[in-house]
C-alpha cells in the first residue's frame, strides 16, 4: 500500500534544475515528516587501459580529493536550496546505476530535468528517461524553470491513468502527499491529458505508472510527459493487480 513517503532522495549535479529538485524534496520530507532526507551525487574517474601503474596511482589520489571537494560543495549545495536537514552521498559510479540503486531503499526520488531543452540533456533529460524505465518507486521529475513557490505544487494535483491501469494507487499516493500541502486532488484519470491539465489548471501531474514498464506505455506516455510536460510529474507504480510496490 502507498503511503507518504518517509524516506526521500535526490540525485544532484549541482545545475539549477536539481537545485529546484532539491528544495521540492526538502518541502516533502518536512511536510510528510520524512525520517531521512538524502542527497545523491554520482561522478566516475576512469583511467584509460593504457595508464601505467604510476599514473593510475596519481589518478587514485586526484580521485579522492576531487570526492572531498564534491562532498563539501554537495552539503554547501543543499544548505542555499533548503532549510530541512540532510544527509549525503557521493558515488563513483554511472549517474543512471547510482539512482537506481540507491532508490531501492527509499519512498520517494525527486529528480530535476530540463526535458527537451538545454547542452545538460545527457544527464537532466536522458537520465531522467532512463531511471523511469526501470525504477520502482515514486518518481517526481522537476524542471529548472518550475516556477510556482514549492508549498503551491500540491494546490491541485491531478491524476492521469492509461487503460488498462486503474490508478487506484496514484490516486491514493496523490490524495496522501497533497494532504501533507493541504492540496486538493484532482481525479482525471482515463481522460486526455492536455487537455485535462489546461482545464483543471493542475500544479502537478500524477501518473500510474505500470510496473513492470511496457514499451508502449513508455513510447506513448513516460517519455513524452518527461518531455514535454507543462507541470511537474510525479510517477506511482502500479501493477497489474492495481496496488504499487
Amino acid at each position: 500500500m502507498v503511503k507518504v513517503p518517509h524516506s526521500v532522495l535526490v540525485p544532484v549535479d549541482f545545475g539549477d534544475a536539481s537545485a529546484r529538485a532539491v528544495a521540492i524534496g526538502g518541502a516533502i520530507a518536512d511536510r510528510c515528516k520524512a525520517a531521512a532526507f538524502r542527497l545523491l551525487h554520482a561522478e566516475t574517474i576512469e583511467a584509460p587501459v593504457y595508464f601505467t601503474p604510476e599514473q593510475i596511482g596519481a589518478l587514485k589520489r586526484e580521485s579522492r580529493a576531487l570526492r572531498s571537494q564534491a562532498e563539501r560543495f554537495l552539503t554547501e549545495f543543499g544548505r542555499t536550496q533548503t532549510q530541512q536537514a540532510f544527509s549525503t552521498e557521493i558515488v563513483a559510479r554511472p549517474a543512471v546505476d547510482a539512482i537506481l540503486h540507491a532508490a531501492a531503499e527509499v519512498d520517494l526520488v525527486v529528480m530535476g530535468t530540463h526535458g527537451r531543452h538545454g547542452p545538460r540533456r545527457w544527464w537532466l533529460g536522458s537520465v531522467a528517461e532512463r531511471v523511469l524505465r526501470e525504477i520502482a518507486r515514486p518518481l517526481l521529475i522537476v524542471r529548472a524553470e518550475t516556477t510556482a513557490a514549492v508549498p503551491a505544487l500540491f494546490d491541485r494535483a491531478m491524476v492521469h491513468a492509461a487503460a488498462p491501469l486503474a490508478g487506484t494507487s496514484a490516486l491514493d499516493y496523490a490524495r496522501d502527499v497533497a494532504g501533507c500541502f493541504g492540496g486538493s486532488v484532482i481525479d482525471r484519470r482515463h481522460e486526455l491529458i492536455e487537455p485535462s491539465i489546461e482545464d483543471t489548471h493542475a500544479t502537478i501531474l500524477i501518473a500510474a505508472v505500470p510496473q513492470p514498464r511496457t514499451t508502449l506505455w513508455l513510447s506513448n506516455f513516460g517519455e513524452p510527459l518527461v518531455r514535454f510536460s507543462p507541470v511537474p510529474l510525479l510517477f506511482v507504480p502500479e501493477t497489474a493487480e492495481g496496488a504499487s510496490r
